[in-house]
């Protein structure tokens, strides 16, 4: 029997970025043995999961000590299924902190058994925004590294890590969808406060962890009820993680808020909202390469935000605005975060008639750097596998 490939995703967005790899490796290498940690997205795509990946779905430095020794012992126990299984190929996706815990002991135990495989981190620790000394962390662990940024491959490589940019699948997939100028699309109405007939569409995205949604969500809604004094024909919609909607549901209660499968609907609702107030993290990418206007918030804990302060570029932590060197979305951190200054940013954009067209063109600016002159996110990825998973090495 061929020996399976591990793979290990610990969060919501982890488990469709594996998927979408475990479906590159399948479209290019054919139909491999899956085993690891993940959650649906990889499921559908064959792996055979050995536990609940919500285990590694903390966030913040506080919530990471406080967890640290179920982590650790997580850590040793799926070391332990590696060893026992001998996969030909092992995969980190995401989940930066566990996964390069997992790999040094790993890499550890292998050579104290005398066996040993590739290790493939993908999604580079954002060593350009915080903790440059990251990165030799991340290459005596790995043996190589997939980049979802064109910049970033240059920070590893002189480590002497193999590091490729694999592009970015949201991009992919966004530009496969065309998306068309707003131009004589827009909602009906004047976009101005006061116009009652105009209807503006704004989505809301308090993050996929039950940290960030409970921390953030409840700022939100409370700045939608501000938000419905100048427009009082706002359609609010909350792409919700599916696990969460219960949670979500209770706690946007005090306001008309539409909630719907982010699954299913995350791409409709970028689409066509007028603004987006977006927790930070991949979902502001998302939202920008639709071309969605709006503004990019955070809480956190009081650690964490004190730590974060102390170590973090603010200006790169919102993707889109570290990508193009600019503020695409102004953001909203920890005491600045108020029901009032969102709903303040969000007036802003509602009531600039330019808003969208000047999303649009940044979201054609985007889609270029992350594109570059690939087809396919498959392609780029089975590219870079290549020097591990060569043809014929299907089950």
């Amino acid at each position: 029997m061929t020996a399976p490939i591990f793979i290990l995703a610990g969060e919501a967005s982890g488990d469709v970025l594996a998927s979408q790899m475990m479906r590159a490796v399948h479209q290019h290498y054919g139909q491999q043995q899956w085993i690891g940690l993940g959650g649906p997205h990889m499921a559908a795509e064959g792996l055979r999961s050995v536990g609940d990946m919500s285990r590694l779905s903390l966030i913040g430095v506080g919530a990471a000590m406080q967890h640290y020794r179920q982590l650790s012992v997580f850590a040793d126990e799926l070391v332990d299924l590696v060893l026992q299984q001998r996969p030909k190929l092992i995969l980190t996706v995401d989940a930066k902190g566990f996964s390069v815990r997992f790999a040094a002991r790993l890499k550890r135990q292998m050579q104290r058994h005398g066996w040993s495989a590739p290790i493939i981190h993908t999604v580079a620790p954002t060593v350009w925004a915080w903790g440059k000394w990251r990165r030799h962390k991340f290459a005596r662990a790995f043996d190589g590294l997939f980049c979802l940024f064109p910049f970033e491959p240059d920070y590893f490589a002189p480590l002497g890590l193999e590091s490729h940019f694999i592009g970015h699948p949201a991009a992919f997939d966004i530009q496969a969808q065309k998306p068309k100028s707003p131009s004589g699309s827009r909602s009906s109405g004047s976009r101005y406060s006061g116009t009652a007939s105009f209807a503006p569409r704004i989505a809301l995205l308090p993050g996929s962890r039950n940290s960030e949604i409970s921390q953030i969500l409840p700022v939100m809604v409370a700045a939608v009820g501000k938000l419905r004094r100048n427009f009082p024909n706002a359609i609010v919609t909350l792409p919700a993680v599916p696990k969460y909607h219960h949670m979500i549901s209770a706690l946007c209660a005090e306001q008309p808020i539409e909630i719907v499968d982010g699954d299913q609907h995350l791409a409709e609702v970028l689409a066509h909202c007028d603004a987006v107030i977006a927790a930070s993290g991949t979902v502001t990418l998302e939202a920008a390469l639709f071309g969605a206007p709006g503004v990019a918030c955070y809480k956190a804990s009081w650690l964490s935000a004190t730590l974060g302060r102390m170590i973090v570029d603010m200006q790169k932590v919102i993707l889109p605005n570290a990508i193009l060197g600019r503020e695409v979305y102004p953001f909203l951190f920890q005491e600045n975060l108020t029901a009032t200054h969102l709903a303040e940013a969000v007036s802003r954009t509602l009531n600039d008639p330019q808003a969208k067209m000047k999303a649009y063109h940044t979201a054609k600016e985007l889609r270029s750097c992350l594109v570059r002159e690939a087809d396919g996110f498959d392609q780029l990825v089975a590219a870079a596998l290549g020097r591990w998973l060569l043809p014929g090495t299907s089950a």
